[in-house]
């Protein structure tokens, strides 16, 4: 291990940022260390701030990937993801070894998730978890570099972390000294995104076996309320496809419920941070038999239009043979 790398992660470099802040913001990193696995890149991670992606790596491309162009001030962010990520594989072969003599683990999936999150008021918290084969799962105590689990078939490995101490440290100063800055500079340049506010569109379909579906795409961030109401005044429990992703930074969501009683007049009730007030699309029952009804009546009519019309072509036919 280099001293330049060491020197990096002991004294981390703290860039001053003009960009005003706001909201609550969260800076996570997912990294995943595979070794021997051909589906997989042997390194790889991703950061995310809130749901948007920053940067994407893996040790197959040795490239980081990011939305932000050549923007000068992320240079060194780049370069000290680079050092980190030659830290953290050293310290991944080692621990691999270790488990490897003492608990028989071959080639462990190995995985991290760390960060921070920043309120509008400067109140900052952080986070450092570590997985093995998705089995084991530990997180470091923020205040002292040990790590910690409630659970008694993780002590093993625990024993292995602890003795990591030069990592441990590091991973708090990271937390404590590094993770808020580059929060923020990545903020300063994902403000446009991440700050947005894109109203969501809904609509009421019916399905054939008497459920009704609210369907609400296009909306963004991400946090929304989508409840069934009946008659203005019962909520309903429905079941919901989760939040999926749209191709553009937008996001969709389905809630269904069964149609107990078509009289009902049933409302779906959305809330979301670029609405002032709840939106509400409403499904009358009264109103939706009325048009089935309406519907069958055209089919009859449509009906009896064919046949006079058929009486009418057989009436001249018979007409044209006898004159």
């Amino acid at each position: 291990m280099s001293t330049g790398v060491v020197q990096f992660l002991l004294v981390s470099s703290v860039v001053a940022l003009h960009t005003q802040y706001s909201g609550d913001h969260r800076l996570v990193i997912y990294v995943t260390f595979a070794p021997g696995l051909e589906y997989l890149p042997t390194y790889s991670s991703y950061g995310m701030l809130d749901d948007y992606r920053v940067f994407t790596y893996d040790s197959v491309s040795d490239v980081f990937s990011h939305p932000f162009g050549q923007q000068e001030s992320l240079s060194t962010v780049w370069r000290d993801l680079r050092d980190c990520t030659h830290f953290k594989t050293g310290y991944f072969n080692l621990f691999s070894r270790y488990a490897n003599a003492t608990l028989g683990l071959k080639g462990p999936l190995l995985q991290l998730m760390y960060g921070c999150q920043l309120s509008h008021n400067g109140t900052s918290s952080g986070l450092y978890h570590f997985s093995v084969n998705g089995e084991y799962s530990l997180s470091m105590d923020m205040d002292n570099p040990l790590w910690y689990s409630y659970l008694p078939q993780d002590l093993d490995i625990k024993n292995i972390l602890d003795r990591f101490e030069l990592w441990n440290h590091n991973n708090l100063i990271y937390i404590h000294r590094v993770c808020v800055p580059r929060l923020k500079m990545f903020y300063k340049h994902s403000k446009a995104i991440i700050d947005q506010k894109v109203r969501p569109e809904a609509t009421i379909r019916r399905q054939r076996t008497s459920a009704l579906i609210c369907v609400v795409t296009g909306f963004y961030p991400k946090e929304i309320t989508v409840e069934w109401i009946i008659d203005g005044k019962k909520p309903l429990d429905g079941t919901s496809t989760g939040l999926l992703p749209n191709h553009d930074q937008t996001y969709q969501v389905q809630m269904s419920i069964e149609l107990s009683d078509a009289t009902h007049n049933y409302s779906c009730q959305i809330e979301h941070s670029s609405l002032q007030e709840p939106m509400v699309l409403t499904w009358d029952g009264s109103s939706g038999m009325a048009n089935e009804n309406s519907s069958k009546h055209i089919g009859l009519i449509a009906a009896l239009i064919v046949v006079f019309i058929v009486i009418i072509v057989i009436f001249c036919f018979i007409m044209k043979r006898v004159i």
